[in-house]
């Protein structure tokens, strides 16, 4: 008979590993890898490049400046003459009866052209009502250096200033159908007015001692006649 004999396995302790004693000396610390930096000729083209910019944008500031400049001083001047158009062609409309005449400096100066020379003037006569009193005049007063268009209104007893820098003379007319200027008062007459002026282009621009002002110049011209033809 056969007998097994069992052997045991000796297992024998394995012995731990262990890291050798670390050199914490500064000769032996490892460097740490280099920080990337800017060089000179890097930041002095940076620099460059935002004073390109920052140059950029003053100048655009400066050049819209100039061009609101421009748009604002024509807005304003043709504004403030179409307004006086309306008002003195509401006037007209709304009139018993118009003269065209002409006055020297003073609404008390005035006088209606006569029959039988071109019916053209200075100055209008407006008569709302068939009553001589109350009545407008509306003349130039060239007494000043910029010619104002002046309004005198008898009721109030008050001047007021229309509008400035009128360049021509002959700012109202009477006119046929046509166009052509009238030599007498004739009932269906058509009253012109025409305002030429001249405007200080540039208010602002002073450039040390240099002037680069100059004048623009505008003209607005309608026509009105009274509704009510006698």
């Amino acid at each position: 008979m056969k007998m097994k004999i069992a052997i045991a396995k000796v297992r024998f302790p394995v012995a731990l590993q262990t890291e050798p004693a670390r050199n914490d000396s500064p000769e032996n610390q490892i460097a740490p890898p280099p920080v990337a930096g800017f060089t000179v000729v890097e930041m002095l083209l940076v620099a460059g490049i935002f004073a390109m910019l920052v140059t950029w944008m003053v100048s655009s500031q400066i050049y819209g400046m100039r061009v609101y400049t421009i748009a604002a001083t024509k807005l304003v001047a043709t504004a403030g003459a179409r307004q006086v158009m309306t008002q003195l062609r509401d006037e007209i409309r709304e009139a018993n009866s118009v003269y065209v005449g002409n006055c020297s400096s003073s609404w008390t100066t005035y006088a209606d052209v006569t029959n039988g020379v071109l019916m053209q003037g200075n100055a209008i006569e407006i008569y709302p009502t068939a009553n001589t009193n109350p009545f407008l005049i509306c003349y130039l007063d060239t007494s000043t250096a910029t010619n104002r268009l002046m309004l005198y209104n008898s009721g109030p007893g008050i001047t007021n200033d229309l509008c400035d820098y009128i360049t021509n003379k002959l700012v109202f007319d009477a006119e046929d159908v046509y166009g052509n200027i009238l030599t007498s008062n004739v009932d269906n007459r058509v009253i012109g007015i025409t305002m030429q002026m001249s405007q200080w282009e540039y208010p602002i621009a002073h450039i040390g001692n240099t002037n680069f002002n100059y004048y623009n110049f505008y003209q607005l011209r309608t026509r009105a006649t009274r509704r009510a033809i006698n």
